[in-house]
């Protein structure tokens, strides 16, 4: 089987992580099945697969780098399959398609979206479903969205999740202290790690802890990278217990998640929440709310608050930050969850679609 996968691994993010991971764990699964990624930084693949570099200056050339040059790779490549990781199935290609369809945040919640934003997805999400043979799903969540949403669309729907990046691990007590000697950092942290963007609700996040906080030495960091033009009100709350810390090397996520008492992450919507599994992957008490993906992520492993506002999270996040006790029985819970989630798994069922595909009829 030669199958090319579409992967756009430049921008950090959900999207990324799951291409990257993926891809490895299908090259060791499946030895002997050839995985060429497409893709605008093939660093991030190189060390486990063969790559074809298909640059995007901006993400203002997404459609070009889709629909042009995913479509020129694949008709000089002969491939026997092509997966498209982020949502979009090039137009025009003869070459049978799969494609993972991660959330339909831009249809739930509308106004987080910029109008380029909503008119690509617009476009693309409902062709992605007419040419794909096969559409992938990393939650029953996300399903179940593109049942409500797309009701007409006839292409099989397979609910496949994700895991724990393959960097996820707890670690040591003096890395930690280490980490946290050099950012100035003592007492308890809380933190979040995604993407800085309106949907994750963080503004509410940084009034909860400051309720819950009070005048306590306590600190609240945020770590991700922010969506181009958007400025929330944390950036400049003015309070120096609020600390932006900007995109992190991977490397460091882990000795990050484990400087923090807990990770809280009170988005609005997930489509799947990998930023709560690699918490948990990292024994990091985890809180959120309680809507979308997350309950399936986390069960009863975390914290999930159901109503968003200030004083149900900031009651969340003192009971964790002051009871040793409820902390490490919900490290402990996490550990025990996040090792039912495997990227073996996901390569196995993602596998076995590209495998259905193959053998059915030429349509």
């Amino acid at each position: 089987m030669r199958v090319a996968i579409g992967a756009v691994a430049g921008v950090t993010g959900g999207p990324a992580t799951y291409a990257v991971e993926l891809v490895r764990a299908l090259c060791r699964c499946f030895p002997d099945d050839s995985f060429t990624v497409l893709t605008d930084k093939p660093e991030s693949f190189s060390d486990f697969a063969e790559t074809v570099h298909l640059p995007l200056p901006s993400a203002w050339h997404q459609p070009l780098w889709d629909h042009v040059r995913v479509r020129s790779a694949l008709s000089r490549g002969g491939y026997d399959l092509y997966h498209g990781t982020k949502g979009v199935v090039p137009w025009f290609v003869a070459t049978p398609s799969v494609v993972t369809i991660h959330d339909l945040a831009n249809m739930v919640m509308p106004e987080t979206f910029s109008f380029a934003q909503r008119l690509h997805l617009g476009v693309e999400t409902p062709m992605a479903l007419r040419r794909a043979r096969r559409v992938i799903t990393v939650s029953r969540s996300t399903a179940k969205d593109i049942a409500k949403f797309f009701p007409r669309s006839n292409t099989p729907v397979d609910m496949i999740y994700e895991a724990a990046p393959a960097s996820a691990r707890t670690p040591e007590e003096d890395e930690v202290a280490a980490w946290k000697t050099a950012h100035g950092l003592s007492g308890p942290c809380v933190g979040y790690i995604g993407t800085i963007q309106p949907r994750k609700n963080l503004d509410l996040l940084t009034k909860a802890f400051l309720a819950a906080a009070g005048d306590r030495a306590w600190t609240l960091l945020m770590a991700g990278r922010r969506r181009p033009g958007y400025e929330p009100d944390f950036l400049t709350a003015g309070d120096k217990r609020v600390r932006y810390l900007g995109p992190l090397p991977d490397a460091d996520l882990p000795v990050f998640l484990g400087s923090l008492t807990c990770m809280v992450s009170p988005s609005a919507y997930e489509g799947f929440g990998l930023s709560f599994l690699e918490a948990m992957s990292c024994g990091c008490p985890v809180i959120g709310l309680a809507n979308s993906s997350v309950p399936e992520v986390v069960g009863d492993a975390g914290v999930l608050v159901e109503h968003a506002d200030v004083e149900s999270l900031s009651e969340a996040i003192e009971a964790v930050v002051t009871d040793v006790g409820h902390a490490s029985d919900l490290a402990r819970r996490g550990l025990e969850r996040s090792a039912l989630f495997s990227w073996a798994d996901t390569a196995r069922k993602t596998r076995a679609v590209y495998q259905s595909v193959l053998e059915a009829p030429a349509q």
